[in-house]
């Protein structure tokens, strides 16, 4: 008889901000700790929907490129184009196995001497094992990025509770420097929320601060994984390890736009260039919007439905 083993669940750097705020923590995909949620979900839901929320996303995986090489060397092994990207901009892209299947997505963010990488949670250790196979000659490090946490604002009122900052230019991923409550942070415009969010880059041995200090907005309120899951399935984003998977090509996902089919070779481009240019793929995500309530579970019923394109 075996049996299997779990991987250990890795705390969360500002677990004891979040018990005192109220918090449920359990572990999520990838053995990482989160906040579920700190009360109702359906008012996190709300705050979302029409304040501003404040959602500690540092059980995300995060990995910094450094070196001389790094735009050349992760366009080699992403399905985004990393190389053309300026200090302050960012992408969204695929991971891609020599198959053309999705190893993780990752978010890519180009700073003036370093890469971050924004990951599905537990897939730093994966992403970075699989990169370093390739460096040889690379004037390339591939390291973990621990000290910088990801705070994000999210919802209408998200700019509103930035106070006076600095803004990234319009765009998904964009990013600057700026001053928030006092504290330096990089401040990035983050897509494929669900909602208008900001992110806040900080270093974690000043993040509580930070939060603290956010959260003595009336406006704003602190939400847990829970709700950020509602937001994002109600806005048909599918997310790494519970819509799609490594069994899955970029095309069967929808989200056309982490793919460019101009930025030249990478591995696993000829198998997507070939589904993208000679009939696509078999099966893609789709959404389903109810107009009734759907039968309840294990109870067959007649639901009216129509597919979310």
């Amino acid at each position: 008889m075996t049996t299997s083993i779990s991987p250990p669940v890795r705390p969360l750097p500002l677990a004891r901000l979040h018990e005192h705020l109220g918090a449920v923590l359990a572990p999520i995909d990838g053995g990482a700790s989160a906040p579920l949620r700190y009360g109702a979900v359906t008012e996190e839901h709300r705050t979302l929907r029409e304040g501003c929320g404040l959602a500690d996303r540092s059980w995300m995986g995060r990995l910094e490129i450094l070196g001389a090489d790094r735009h050349r060397f992760l366009n080699g092994y992403v399905t985004c184009d990393v190389k053309s990207l300026a200090p302050g901009e960012g992408t969204y892209g695929f991971v891609t196995n020599h198959q053309g299947r999705i190893l993780s997505d990752l978010i890519v963010l180009a700073h003036e001497d370093r890469l971050w990488l924004l990951l599905p949670p537990g897939q730093e250790e994966p992403v970075a094992k699989h990169l370093r196979k390739y460096v040889l000659a690379d004037r390339v490090e591939v390291l973990p990025l621990e000290d910088m946490l990801p705070i994000s604002l999210i919802g209408p009122r998200a700019a509103e509770a930035l106070g006076g900052a600095e803004l990234p230019p319009p765009g998904d991923w964009r990013h600057v420097r700026s001053r928030i409550q006092g504290t330096e942070v990089a401040l990035q415009r983050s897509g494929r929320l669900g909602a208008a969010a900001y992110t806040l880059w900080v270093s974690a041995s000043i993040a509580a601060h930070l939060v603290e200090g956010l959260l003595e907005n009336p406006t704003v309120r602190p939400v847990g994984f829970e709700a950020l899951e509602i937001l994002r399935t109600e806005a048909g984003i599918p997310r790494f390890g519970r819509d799609f998977g490594a069994e899955n090509f970029p095309q069967e996902t929808g989200a056309e736009e982490a793919v460019s089919y101009t930025k030249g070779c990478y591995l696993g481009q000829e198998v997507v260039a070939r589904i993208h240019y000679r009939g696509g793929v078999q099966k893609t995500l789709r959404g389903l919007v109810f107009e009734d309530t759907a039968p309840a579970p294990g109870k067959i019923g007649r639901a009216s439905c129509r597919e979310r394109v």
